[in-house]
């Protein structure tokens, strides 16, 4: 499958609720494929390990497959398998809109 630039996966794959969010996020220096930071047209294969640092959580996510288009929720278990999730106490509520 050819790559995608990683605000496209998130977004198709219902990781966050805008591209704009994803690109917010990329930007903000929130979200790594394979331990770098990433900007949003970086791209995304399978088999990457995408981190999102999302204002009061962290997830990090093996990609298992790319999607051809939007996913809907209950089917988007396939494209990705969860590795780690973990609850952020920073105390206030700013971040990237997510």
């Amino acid at each position: 499958m050819t790559p995608v630039r990683i605000d496209l996966l998130l977004k198709a794959l219902c990781l966050v609720k805008t591209r704009s969010q994803a690109h917010k996020g990329c930007e903000a220096g929130g979200i790594s494929i394979n331990g770098k930071k990433a900007k949003p047209s970086a791209e995304v294969r399978p088999g990457d390990v995408v981190e999102i640092r999302y204002p009061r959580a962290v997830t990090a996510v093996e990609i298992l497959e790319i999607p051809a288009g939007q996913v809907s929720r209950k089917d988007r278990d396939r494209f990705f398998r969860v590795i780690r999730e973990a609850r952020i106490d920073t105390g206030c509520g700013e971040g990237w809109d997510v």
